[in-house]
């Protein structure tokens, strides 16, 4: 037994040298929290709102201490939560809240070095067809990309393509085998060279990810996805490893227009906090034929808010012991142990392992 272990961790160490040796290609992705870029309709014109912020400190201001960080990546993804249009036909009053941005307000993303928004999540909808064709229409004028359901967002740079998809829980019921399918077939025909789900789903305010998740993320990975990322909760939650595949549960909020306040759950012993923010960026590498060689994720905490209780829509990344009740909080919902908070002048951050495409122990 022992030599079978040992056979498994030198066959894995051969595997990280080779990817990380012959990597000719990497692409650099970075992921945020829930995003709305606009406010509650019937507080637009608060002069704490979103909207009204935005309109008085300008379109640089939500994601300034970040744009430093997005500028440096391939591609920057943001879920959307919300819609961009200037009309408030076909508002869905039965809903509690409903988000809704200025079509102008697409400049807060392009000064923010946003290339792409997943748009499959629970407010989409909440100015019916309009408000969703209004959003596509002006992201793409914008020159952003997105995905929802089974249109994915194609990124493309030295020969290489990965797709995104985006789905909330109602699509990935009623889309759930047809995406298997779509995902698998890009994969095998060799039109894609990866894949990214961008899933929006869980409990709000937990503190761990639940069951259902985990057999959505699995299927996820076992349809050739190589990496998933999930929003929803407002608070942060775990990491896991499927395959060699980085799974994240939940990042928190972002920019997040929504609310005007902090809101903070009990759970337990815990205080859960909508402060809590983590941007996720992940390096895929491929060798010169663009064959998927593996991935490595950096977590870097972050806080929603410089105010405890009110939200100032303008996250910020944080250092010593604001950091580590971040991280503190992914690891609580994360079965192995985390790496050490690497302290930086700018952006503190986590370096998770190198997890190369073949699992040995797969």
């Amino acid at each position: 037994m022992k030599k079978i272990r040992l056979l498994s961790v030198l066959l894995a160490c051969l595997l990280l040298l080779r990817a990380t040796a012959s990597a000719d290609k990497s692409i650099l992705l970075t992921f945020t929290g829930d995003c709305t870029i606009g406010s509650e309709e019937s507080k637009r014109k608060e002069p704490d709102s979103f909207v009204s912020v935005v309109n008085r400190e300008g379109y640089a201001y939500p994601f300034a201490k970040f744009r430093p960080l997005f500028e440096q990546d391939d591609c920057t993804v943001i879920n959307l939560e919300g819609v961009l249009t200037d009309s408030n036909q076909e508002e869905r009053k039965i809903k509690a809240y409903r988000f809704r941005g200025d079509t102008a307000f697409a400049a807060i993303l392009t000064e923010a070095s946003v290339e792409a928004c997943s748009l499959g999540n629970n407010h989409i909808r909440d100015f019916g067809s309009q408000g969703i064709r209004a959003t596509q229409d002006t992201l793409t004028a914008s020159g952003i990309g997105w995905c929802l359901n089974m249109d994915p967002f194609i990124f493309e740079k030295d020969g290489i393509r990965i797709a995104f998809f985006s789905v909330d829980e109602a699509s990935y019921i009623e889309y759930s085998e047809e995406l298997r399918k779509e995902m698998i077939r890009l994969k095998t025909d060799g039109e894609v060279n990866a894949i990214v789900v961008c899933y929006h789903n869980g409990v709000e305010y937990a503190a761990r990810h639940d069951i259902p998740q985990e057999k959505r993320a699995t299927m996820l990975i076992k349809s050739l996805a190589d990496l998933v990322i999930i929003n929803h909760a407002h608070v942060v939650q775990g990491i896991e490893i499927i395959n060699n595949r980085t799974v994240c549960y939940a990042l928190g909020n972002f920019v997040f227009g929504g609310n005007k306040e902090i809101r903070d759950r009990v759970y337990g012993r815990r205080i859960l906090t909508s402060r809590y923010s983590l941007v996720v960026r992940a390096r895929l590498d491929f060798a010169d034929d663009s064959t998927y060689l593996g991935q490595q994720v950096t977590l870097y905490p972050a806080f929603s808010s410089d105010h405890p209780k009110e939200n100032h829509y303008q996250p910020y990344p944080v250092h010593g012991e604001d950091a580590a009740a971040v991280i503190d909080a992914v690891q609580f919902d994360t079965k192995f142990t985390l790496p050490e908070i690497t302290e930086a002048e700018d952006y503190p951050y986590v370096t998770m392992p190198y997890l190369p495409a073949e699992n040995p122990e797969s």
